[in-house]
């Protein structure tokens, strides 16, 4: 039986690092900010059981030269690392998961590539789950220097979830609290990132971070609550709280606007704009309640009517082109690269008559 609980989706102000130790700082910062959002989380008498922190909120808004080996090894992290063990800490303090994320993060399984990995502490201090950023925009690779689990799909399949695509790919932290699974930024722009950890059988989707126009548009809402509806789950979205710089002024590019959404895609929790500080949103979520809704035989319970057959036939034929990192690790040229790539997916596209261009193309 798990008791309803307290969910806190923290949206911290974001310093950008200039060295390795400075991410250390920030988690520490971070921290602090989070005993009170937890103990304003718990006022409604559920304890806060889960906290979520955004994308980039450790390592900050790194500009880099794509392809700039020795600035990405200069910036890139471990995990476990110092971060995370502090995160581990914390956890444990406060009796609570953290779910947070680094965007260039080393692996020993595969030498000079850097991927953006998500993961989870439990609350007895160990890292119980690890997802890497499995979409990306056509621009992050290049400027942040880290590739997809696709750019080196042999290889990642092979070494990752047993073989198991699912496990791979969509993997889910089976917790006390529920089966909790990450969709990383901009990959809630696309309905199969998280269809997929939901078929895999999660029930809380974190959602952390978009940058803007895609708040201010209204994108940003529309995706977080259509995962939740077409997913029947919950959805916490934590967006990145705004930039300090050097020179003390703000900037702010994701628009705040962090929320928590239920299963019949209800925004429950919301900031409704930016801050100049840092802020979080929280509400109390009931996993049970959840679950009665998942199983009930009624209308809104799609998955028992999923005819797979005829939905797998959607992606027989591939678009975007896999393993291209597989032989060699991204270097200079990578956003021109990009650009072609991209280009030539949207020409198939129009040859097989997917998109019809305008007169004038």
């Amino acid at each position: 039986m798990i008791e309803p609980y307290a969910v806190v989706a923290l949206s911290p102000r974001t310093f950008t690092i200039e060295k390795r130790e400075d991410a250390l700082k920030n988690v520490k910062r971070i921290c602090s900010f989070m005993d009170t959002a937890c103990m304003v989380g718990a006022w409604e008498g559920a304890p806060a059981r889960l906290v979520v922190i955004p994308e980039m909120a450790i390592q900050g808004l790194i500009a880099n030269t794509p392809g700039n080996r020795a600035a990405e090894a200069k910036y890139a992290m471990e995990i476990p690392g110092p971060e995370t063990d502090e995160l581990c800490r914390k956890a444990k303090a406060i009796n609570a998961h953290i779910a947070a994320e680094l965007y260039m993060v080393r692996d020993a399984d595969f030498p000079d590539v850097y991927f953006n990995v998500a993961f989870i502490v439990s609350p007895q201090g160990e890292i119980i789950y690890k997802r890497y950023k499995a979409t990306s925009d056509a621009y992050e690779g290049g400027m942040l220097g880290n590739a997809n689990p696709h750019d080196v799909w042999d290889e990642f399949i092979a070494k990752r979830g047993n073989g198991s695509v699912m496990d791979a790919i969509f993997p889910v932290a089976r917790t006390e609290i529920g089966n909790i699974g990450i969709a990383i930024c901009h990959e809630g722009v696309y309905p199969e990132i998280v269809r997929g950890l939901a078929m895999n059988g999660a029930e809380i989707i974190i959602r952390p971070t978009l940058i803007e126009p895609a708040v201010m548009n209204g994108m940003w809402e529309l995706q977080n609550r259509a995962h939740a509806m077409f997913n029947q789950v919950y959805v916490v979205a934590p967006n990145l709280g705004p930039e300090i710089l050097k020179d003390g002024g703000i900037q702010d590019l994701f628009g705040g606007r962090s929320m928590i959404v239920n299963n019949r895609g209800a925004i429950v929790a919301e900031q409704r704009g930016w801050t100049s500080g840092d802020s979080f949103v929280t509400t109390v979520i009931d996993v049970e309640a959840l679950r009665r809704a998942r199983i009930a035989n009624g209308l809104y319970n799609q998955f028992k009517d999923l005819r797979t057959e005829q939905y797998a036939a959607i992606y027989e034929k591939p678009i975007y082109p896999k393993n291209q990192y597989l032989d060699r690790p991204p270097a200079e040229g990578w956003l021109k690269r990009e650009e072609t790539t991209r280009a030539n997916a949207i020409k198939e596209l129009v040859n097989r008559g997917v998109f019809t261009p305008p007169s004038n193309a």
